[in-house]
């Protein structure tokens, strides 16, 4: 397992929830760093993330080793997370 480090920016969590942990397989893709995260904070349901899916509402995008990626737009085949990285969860105004 992988543990990660997700950073929330303009999404709508409790301060306290700006940053939580999340445990990974090795291979993980956006999918399932999604169903890690609906785990932790199942309050992201219908805010953030579309309820009773792996997916997040059109708006957010992810940021992962200063690559930008959009939820079933962008191939991330190529994801390699290892254990310490940061992923940014962002509001796409924000992110560009």
């Amino acid at each position: 397992m992988i543990k990660c480090t997700v950073e929330f920016y303009g999404v709508p969590v409790k301060s306290s929830e700006l940053k939580v942990e999340i445990e990974v397989k090795e291979g993980a893709r956006l999918k399932d760093i999604i169903t890690a995260m609906r785990q932790k904070l199942p309050d992201l349901e219908g805010k953030v993330v579309v309820k009773g899916q792996d997916k997040v509402i059109e708006g957010y995008s992810f940021n992962i080793h200063g690559k930008f990626y959009i939820d079933g737009y962008d191939d991330d085949s190529n994801l390699q997370l290892t254990n310490g990285d940061k992923i940014a969860i962002m509001t796409i105004p924000i992110g560009g």
